[in-house]
């Protein structure tokens, strides 16, 4: 890329980057006029809400007080096994449930535990004693925690896992004077509650309520809702806190909550962000039930980008104008005399001489560059004959240091003998010529017997000086043809190749030769150490046809040797078709 281009692309960046910064700003100024004007919306909105979601609960509260209140259920209550009042009390029940809303009832009796209920489809006239509480089921805890907190009134959003129903519960004590004698009230069906009182058909608003915790008793996002909120234990509640990503959001709306608890009239709204996107959220305290309804609005719904269509265009043009302009300016300025630099970099760059004729620039910087750049090319002349000549010095060093590395990769670095990868690598050249020249190869393998005793009783660096003589006695024992490599902490492999008829009685000797050799003392450090070897011998093509079956076979040949007593050589009894 250009230098010219570039400059055009971050003059464009730049431009761009500072023109969007003063439309960020402008929007920014209009969502804040905007949002003066959402917290009003939204606090009416919350009122709107209120009035709207308080009416048929507050009827539906005033009918459950009735019946919780009734002296036909009360005395029922005292006495349920009278029958004569049971059969009052039920007709008392079934008048309410045909006033309810949801044409339902229910009534719970303590301590017996008692649960009448009957539903819109008068399902249970014969039959509503439908079971008996239990305070050790979950699903009934709502009944005695009720009790226990000694409320007169409670709304809660349960499942009835017995009747099969979801609803808003209206939740009434019926009392005798100190005595709780149990709970009355009515259920409203959460799904229908939501469709009719909760769900806005205005894009970008959504209204939920929650209870004094916060837990989300009305949503509809009916996975989101808190469900027998009375029965848990604080910290286990599905609150208002899960709409909001950011702890400051969180904060924000928990103070607003609190402020509207001290003054219940009072309406707040509050800007928070959800999703990454604002909102408006207006919050309103609703007494009767210890509720808070909230609203939500999006700020983005209330103020679409589009709007700032027109705005956009305008600086668009501006900024087209304005890089038009810059590039005419660029041009004369700056690139032209660039241009005459670059002639004469060229120059240099193919020429055998330092050129005198470079062109003079002014007083500017680029003037300094040209001057600066004409000392540089003499001095890049003078100091090519010394780079030429290090090149070549560093050049042989480099390859001396190859070929240690080259050693160093292949070979063991205590005992200089080869490596496993080298020992590998013969061992299969050796295998292919013998196959091309109809030979035979013998492969050793060689473990020292005792050898742990020595590291333990004189330490590691005695063990490695014996380890390093043992090497060089088997390096006597063998031509140079032959191969020995150490593959392990004591573990040695040997190949030998160019064996006389009969190959296993060249290899026997050979081994036997390695084992007398390393079964003389070792002198070291005024110490006479005695160790013995094990080897087991396999030959190809006799037992084997490719390297890793050889190998096998001779470490199996090995560990017969270990197992028959140590110190001894082994030839493998397998041939090649058990292989």
């Amino acid at each position: 890329m250009k230098l010219k281009t570039r400059i055009l692309l971050l003059s464009a960046l730049l431009t761009i980057v500072t023109g969007a910064t003063a439309w960020w700003v402008a929007r920014d100024q209009a969502v804040g006029i905007v949002a003066q004007w959402a917290m009003r919306y939204a606090e009416k909105q919350v009122l709107y809400d209120k009035v709207r979601m308080m009416q048929p609960i507050l009827r539906e509260i005033a009918l459950s007080r009735q019946l919780a209140n009734s002296q036909q259920i009360k005395d029922w209550a005292r006495n349920p096994d009278d029958k004569a009042l049971t059969q009052r009390a039920l007709a008392e029940m079934e008048t309410f449930r045909t006033n309810f809303a949801d044409q339902s009832y229910f009534v719970g009796l303590h301590p017996s535990g008692r649960y009448y209920h009957n539903n819109a489809k008068n399902e249970y006239a014969s039959a509503p004693l439908r079971y008996t509480l239990d305070a050790t089921k979950p699903a009934d805890r709502w009944f005695y925690d009720i009790i226990a907190q000694n409320r007169d009134m409670h709304i809660n959003v349960n499942p009835d896992v017995t009747l099969g129903v979801t609803k808003l519960w209206i939740d009434v004590l019926i009392r005798d004077g100190n005595q709780i004698l149990g709970v009355a009230g009515t259920g409203l069906d959460l799904t229908s509650f939501i469709r009719e009182v909760v769900e806005n058909s205005q894009p970008g608003i959504t209204s939920l309520f929650v209870d004094h915790v916060g837990a989300i008793q009305v949503y509809r996002d009916q996975k989101l809702i808190d469900f027998a909120s009375i029965t848990k234990s604080a910290g286990a509640h599905k609150t208002l806190d899960m709409l909001f990503q950011s702890p400051e959001d969180r904060q924000t709306v928990l103070a607003a909550m609190k402020e509207i608890e001290q003054t219940p009239t009072k309406t707040v709204s509050r800007l928070v962000h959800m999703h990454g996107q604002p909102y408006l959220v207006g919050l309103a305290y609703l007494p009767e039930i210890d509720w808070y309804e909230v609203t939500l609005l999006d700020v983005n719904t209330l103020l679409p980008l589009e709007n700032f269509v027109g705005m956009l265009a305008v600086f668009v043009l501006s900024l087209l104008v304005t890089l038009i302009a810059f590039n005419v300016l660029l041009g004369r300025v700056v690139l032209k005399p660039l241009n005459r630099l670059a002639s004469a970099i060229e120059q240099v760059q193919h020429a055998d001489f330092v050129p005198q004729d470079l062109p003079q620039g002014g007083k500017d910087e680029i003037g300094h560059l040209m001057r600066l750049f004409q000392a540089m090319a003499m001095h890049i002349w003078a100091s090519r004959n010394e780079l030429e000549a290090r090149v070549a010095e560093r050049t042989a060093a480099l390859e001396q240091s190859e070929q240690r590395l080259r050693h160093m990769a292949q070979h063991d670095p205590l005992t200089g003998l080869a490596n496993r990868a080298l020992f590998t690598d013969r061992l299969q050249q050796a295998l292919a010529a013998a196959h091309r020249d109809h030979t035979q190869v013998a492969l050793l393998f060689l473990d020292l017997d005792n050898f742990k005793p020595v590291n333990d009783q004189y330490g590691h660096a005695m063990g490695d000086e014996l380890l390093k003589v043992a090497a060089s006695r088997m390096q006597g024992c063998l031509r140079d043809s032959d191969t020995v490599a150490r593959i392990g902490g004591d573990e040695f492999v040997l190949l030998l190749r160019s064996l006389g008829a009969p190959a296993s009685h060249t290899a026997l000797a050979v081994a036997e030769k390695i084992r007398a050799a390393l079964s003389q003392p070792f002198e070291l450090a005024g110490h006479a150490l005695q160790i013995s070897c094990s080897i087991g011998v396999a030959l190809y093509p006799d037992h084997a046809l490719d390297d890793i079956a050889l190998a096998h076979h001779a470490d199996q040949a090995m560990y017969q040797a270990k197992l028959a007593g140590r110190n001894r050589v082994v030839l493998c009894e397998s041939p090649v078709q058990d292989a």
